[in-house]
């Protein structure tokens, strides 16, 4: 199996500017370059700058794969958009199998998943997986915590199978657990987060619902100074506004998001009802694979009626076309008159007819009892 690495970074809050593309340019001739976006694929050699490195000078958003088994999916996120503290808790660390850490820079916070499978991939693209993902930042800068604490779900089943799962304290369930959107699923998918593990820790989230947030309120309570410092920053031009603002409202108005519920589960605690719910699961599946079974096999059957309902308009027809399919001896011919036996047959069973059936077919095959072809097909149809 050949190697396979592929790099992907975007931009969000802005464009790269022209030196921005020319400086990009000259980390390696294999880059696919716009004003948004840079993206790198590796059969041989590798990456030559330190890909978080990257991020945090040009870009907002970064995916890694390689088909070896190291997956990445990181962001950059302006200081002062998110409360570093309330993402500490989900956050295990750089451990043997994964990371997730929050790396904190002059200007912005690297927050950085990382996933290694033993035994790799297989045949993998990267191409098109970050696009999906990329709402992921807004939201975790508006508060919601769910990316976080999916990956921890993951981190932690990892470490259960080295650790005891009894020590794995539950950080605070976001929520809206059982009301994933598309990019959260995104997530799940391109991590393989075992989606009755998220079901089990989604019992203790509560629904996600629309915060009717007093903003007007709140902004009288910013100091004047920076009251203005923010309407300057929107008149000129400035990026992730908004998330800053948010932040600094819900602070000084003693407000902090969607609130997660703290619990006192360990990990062992979501494991043990993982079993019941998958069971559950699968009997549901098994329950839908067979409604849709039944579904297909009587709309199978009422459309098999119906043609042979049309066939009996014309029965004598068909009975009289029969000898001249035969007659070709070509295997179109022979097809086509079988096909058109077995239909005829089919329509005599119905009718309570099969007896006069067999007493028109009879002398119209027996010419041709020595035609291995033709024997064939009949074989096939239980004609003879």
């Amino acid at each position: 199996m050949s190697e396979y690495q592929y790099y992907e970074f975007q931009t969000i809050d802005g464009l790269l500017s022209a030196a921005q593309q020319a400086e990009l340019r000259k980390i390696s001739k294999r880059v696919e370059l716009s004003a948004s976006r840079a993206a790198f694929n590796y059969a041989y050699g590798d990456f030559p700058r330190t890909p978080l490195k990257v991020l945090e000078d040009y870009f907002d958003a970064m995916l890694y794969i390689a088909n070896w088994g190291t997956k990445q999916f990181a962001l950059r996120l302006p200081k002062g958009a998110v409360n570093a503290e309330q993402l500490q808790p989900y956050l295990l660390g750089d451990e043997e199998g994964f990371v997730s850490t929050l790396q904190a820079t002059p200007e912005y916070l690297l927050l950085n998943f990382e996933w290694h499978e033993e035994g790799g991939f297989g045949w993998i693209e990267g191409e098109g997986m970050l696009g999906p993902l990329l709402p992921l930042r807004d939201a975790i800068m508006r508060g919601d915590r769910r990316a976080l604490y999916l990956f921890w779900l993951c981190c932690a089943n990892q470490s259960a199978a080295w650790s005891e799962p009894e020590d794995l304290v539950e950080p605070p369930v976001p929520p809206g657990l059982g009301q994933l959107d598309a990019a959260l699923q995104a997530f799940i998918e391109f991590f393989a987060i075992d989606q009755d593990l998220i079901a089990a820790a989604a019992t203790a989230s509560p629904e996600l619902k629309v915060q009717q947030e007093p903003l007007a309120a709140w902004v009288p309570l910013l100091p004047e100074a920076e009251r203005n410092a923010f309407l300057v920053d929107v008149a000129c031009g400035a990026t992730h506004v908004g998330p800053r603002l948010l932040q600094r409202l819900r602070e000084v108005g003693g407000a902090q998001g969607p609130v997660a519920t703290t619990t006192s589960r360990t990990f062992a605690d979501i494991q043990a009802d993982v079993a019941q719910i998958r069971e559950l699961r699968l009997q549901r599946e098994r329950a839908a694979a067979e409604q849709e079974r039944r579904a297909k096999q009587t709309a199978a059957e009422q459309s098999r009626r119906a043609k042979l309902e049309a066939l009996a308009q014309r029965e004598d027809a068909a009975w009289a076309r029969i000898p001249a399919l035969l007659a070709t001896r070509t295997a179109s011919g022979y097809q086509e008159g079988v096909a058109l036996l077995a239909d005829l047959r089919d329509l005599a069973v119905q009718h309570g007819q099969r007896a006069a059936f067999d007493a028109k077919l009879a002398p119209i095959i027996a010419p041709y009892a020595t035609s291995a072809a033709l024997q064939r097909r009949l074989r096939q149809h239980s004609l003879v």
